[in-house]
């Protein structure tokens, strides 16, 4: 009937604006990610961030050469490189902690914490050193010391060379090679033979390689018999 379709046609308009109402509604919500109705999202407001490249002290860099990467707290990057006055721009930027970090050849950039707001607000602090804030308005990044690549190869040193064992090994021959005849000199013909008699006794490397020595040894330890004994005591 025409009543019927009437109020079937009522109630597809307001279901119609109450959609309209809840779309408005989504469009002009600012924040952090939060579920809404019917499963749909409500969308981020993101930001730019404006910042300076402190260029004092650093000859011979062009700022076409330094490279500025941010990292968003989901784990994306937004890379960037300065103008040719410092001056850059991180474009689309969403609230959330990231992290920034500088590249330039020949120098070293802290690494930066960097904390965005929902107002869009900026906060930062150096990773490694949070007590000590970099200027913000705009964000100004400086290099804190030249970066080194190569280690420097060291002079030569006679006390470095002392520290070489074959060196000292060298050493200890020439000394001994020029110190024995002294002391062979100045010892006392006794004990001068005395000791040739110990250095004769001694095995030769020929001995020892073919296990003569070892045999002599052997029998030495070996307990005498009374016949050797007696015959050692008519030799003496």
């Amino acid at each position: 009937t025409v009543g019927e379709a009437r109020t079937m046609s009522s109630r597809s308009m307001l279901a119609f604006v109450a959609m309209l109402i809840a779309c408005a509604s989504t469009a002009n919500a600012v924040g952090e990610l939060k579920p809404v109705d019917y499963g749909e999202v409500v969308a981020v407001e993101h930001f730019n961030i404006d910042g300076v490249i402190d260029a004092r002290g650093m000859r011979d860099t062009r700022m076409s050469d330094i490279k500025i990467t941010l990292v968003l707290n989901g784990g994306q990057k937004i890379a960037t490189r300065p103008r040719a006055d410092g001056t850059f721009r991180i474009l689309d930027v969403p609230p959330g902690m990231h992290f920034l970090d500088t590249f330039a050849l020949g120098y070293t950039f802290p690494p930066i914490t960097l904390k965005l707001l929902t107002n869009g607000k900026l906060q930062a602090e150096y990773a490694e050193d949070p007590d000590e804030l970099p200027a913000t308005n705009p964000l100004r990044l400086r290099p804190v010391s030249t970066a080194e690549y190569f280690e420097a190869r060291a002079a030569a040193s006679p006390m470095a060379m002392l520290k070489n064992p074959m060196v000292l090994m060298v050493l200890m021959t020439v000394l001994m090679a020029w110190g024995m005849p002294k002391m062979i000199e100045n010892m006392d013909p006794e004990e001068l033979k005395m000791m040739q008699e110990r250095m004769g006794s001694q095995p030769t490397m020929q001995d020892i390689l073919s296990g003569k020595a070892t045999q002599d040894a052997s029998a030495a330890a070996k307990p005498k018999t009374g016949a050797a004994r007696r015959a050692e005591q008519r030799a003496t």
